[in-house]
């Protein structure tokens, strides 16, 4: 199935790739083992090129340890750009566990620290910004960056935010710093979706209980925006989910929602499992064959029963 129009309708599959080389393989290039996303062209829609982050020091951007530009990153560009060309949105992801991105982004210094940032997503023709916030940030200072992002970058710019997923219920754990229940009343329309992190303690997509918490909550998320985001190998954090699990558990969302679901990411490509280091595209293979299942399930039942019969979310 085209990746483009997957993207388009939902059933999202999204893999994190910040590790460009591998440690641990023979040297490819003048820089190490390169790993290419390319094999990922046909199986994911959205790759979320991490991390970036603004240095408060020398008014900089890097990518990880390294500023864009560096010769290292000079065959991921050019990949990246023949995965754009493919259909695959390219999303870079801005903060993690890294301290002081979202410290640059005060009123005071916004004007300073932005416009470096802007510069990178112009330059490398982005598709949008995960916004990763893990340092306590205040909500004002969010939406701003947010309703910049739109302005500055069109209404088809993607903006997604990666939360734990226990930020996104009342009173639930939160690394940010603000309520994303109110946030998402406050821009909620300009965010595409939440890519929640279903690990490290903060929530598991096995049993499935939380995902349906976060969508049934008041006005919970819809399911079609929310992305559950899982470790790809046990070595990525604490946390890891078995593959037929994960499998498991969205196809029983799906099926209780209409077959509406967000999609699922996976943190992070270089070592996913089930074919580690050597085969690390066969995790997206496995994940899009189950959203393909999923949407071709979907445009069954409307084909039945049509949009204004099915049922509501609560039921």
């Amino acid at each position: 199935m085209n990746a483009t129009l997957i993207a388009e309708t939902g059933h999202r599959v999204a893999v994190y790739y910040q590790t460009q080389y591998d440690p641990n393989l023979a040297p490819n290039s003048d820089f190490g083992h390169y790993v290419t996303p390319l094999p990922l062209i046909g199986l994911i829609t959205h790759l979320l090129l991490a991390a970036f982050h603004i240095n408060f020091a020398d008014i900089s951007v890097h990518l990880n340890d390294f500023v864009p530009e560096h010769p290292q990153f000079l065959q991921m560009w050019a990949d990246i750009a023949l995965m754009q060309a493919n259909g695959v949105k390219v999303i870079g992801m801005l903060g993690g566990a890294a301290p002081g991105t979202y410290t640059c982004l005060t009123p005071a210094l916004f004007d300073t620290y932005y416009p470096v940032l802007a510069g990178y997503i112009k330059r490398y023709k982005l598709d949008g910004m995960d916004l990763d916030v893990e340092q306590d940030t205040p909500l004002a200072d969010i939406i701003h960056l947010v309703k910049r992002l739109k302005k500055d970058f069109g209404p088809k710019f993607i903006i997604t935010f990666a939360p734990v997923a226990s930020a996104l219920i009342e009173f639930g754990a939160n690394l940010s710093g603000f309520d994303y229940i109110q946030l998402e009343k406050e821009v909620g329309s300009e965010i595409s979706w939440y890519n929640a992190q279903f690990y490290s303690g903060f929530g598991s997509f096995f049993p499935d209980q939380m995902y349906l918490d976060i969508v049934n909550a008041g006005n919970g998320i819809h399911p079609s925006r929310l992305v559950a985001t899982t470790l790809t190998d046990p070595d990525e954090g604490f946390g890891f989910i078995d593959l037929d699990e994960i499998v498991d558990s969205i196809t029983e969302l799906a099926s209780q929602q209409n077959f509406d679901f967000g999609g699922i990411a996976g943190w992070e490509y270089w070592d996913s499992l089930p074919g580690g280091e050597n085969q690390p595209y066969l995790w997206a293979s496995l994940m899009h064959d189950t959203m393909a299942q999923i949407k071709a399930n979907q445009t069954e039942l409307l084909s039945k029963v049509g949009r204004s019969r099915i049922w509501p979310l609560d039921q």
